[in-house]
């Protein structure tokens, strides 16, 4: 007769596979956030051995870096511009892609493309349409007998334009807008038609409700992704023009290897990695405010 197995080996049985997720938990997340603490406590120039100066990294940064809260703003600025532009853009493309149309399915295909292009190679060519006097934009502008914009080299243009950028490569997110749109019960619409509904009515009384968590998804998830927006402001860019694209997240890299300070680089990131779990979880606090759900 076969051994029954216990409770206890059971469990035994299921840490042993868990063990390979564990191991990649601890090194590859766990080991790399305590890594990142230590250097922040440290003068290290990656040359040299590490020296200890405490939390001296951290006063640094709140009282003598002077580009410290330009970052803050500036990131904000197009974290929030990409997210609430780009959601409205994705949801609309998604609802025309949710009708009966002609080539249906080339039009999905065609939105969901910029998705899936290298960004380095997207922001090559974006470079090209934005330059001041050969670029695709001045080249209608001047059709229209409007003066050439430098596109990015002008402090009010360059984030507007990085965020253009951002929102045409928003392919994923219409897809999943499209997945949830066709997931809506047709027996909900049908049941505003006969209540003498149009289609505005279906629109705000069932499909924003039955939307409601994936929109809350993709507005988190883009808030989370594009605070952390490095290869715009790294290939077209470089933080110009007057620090008006100089995102935390290539201020962290310009400190740590372009100017070897990396115990000020960690601090930095460890203030950024903090903000942006501090604003994720006042996000999810308020979401019960706004998100609906089938039964509800």
């Amino acid at each position: 007769m076969k051994k029954r197995l216990g409770v206890h080996d059971n469990t035994l049985i299921a840490y042993l596979f868990l063990t390979p997720a564990l191991l990649g938990l601890l090194l590859y997340t766990v080991y790399p956030i305590f890594g990142v603490i230590g250097i922040s406590l440290t003068r290290w120039t990656g040359l040299q051995p590490p020296v200890f100066v405490g939390l001296e990294n951290y006063a640094k940064i709140f009282t003598e870096d002077n580009f410290f809260i330009s970052a803050v703003k500036a990131t904000l600025y197009f974290a929030f511009g990409s997210v609430v532009s780009g959601t409205l853009y994705a949801f609309l493309i998604a609802i025309l892609l949710n009708q009966r149309i002609f080539a249906r399915g080339v039009f999905r295909s065609v939105f969901f493309l910029p998705y899936i292009i290298p960004g380095i190679g997207a922001s090559i060519v974006w470079a090209w349409m934005y330059e001041a006097n050969f670029g695709v934009f001045n080249y209608f502008l001047g059709f229209l007998g409007v003066d050439k914009i430098r596109w990015l080299g002008e402090d009010l243009t360059a984030t507007p334009s990085l965020i253009i950028m951002t929102i045409w490569g928003m392919g994923n997110v219409i897809v999943i807008f499209l997945a949830g749109l066709q997931s809506v019960p047709k027996a909900y619409l049908e049941a505003v038609e006969i209540d003498g509904g149009n289609a505005w009515h279906k629109f705000r009384h069932v499909t924003v409700p039955l939307m409601s968590p994936i929109i809350f998804y993709n507005f988190l998830m883009g808030i989370v992704t594009n605070l952390q927006v490095f290869v715009p402001a790294y290939t077209l860019t470089r933080g110009a023009p007057n620090n008006s694209t100089l995102y935390m997240v290539y201020l962290i890299y310009r400190e740590g290897f372009q100017r070897n300070n990396f115990g000020h680089a960690a601090a930095l990131s460890l203030i950024f990695f903090l903000f942006i779990g501090l604003l994720t979880w006042v996000v999810f606090a308020t979401s019960r405010k706004f998100l609906f759900y089938e039964g509800d």
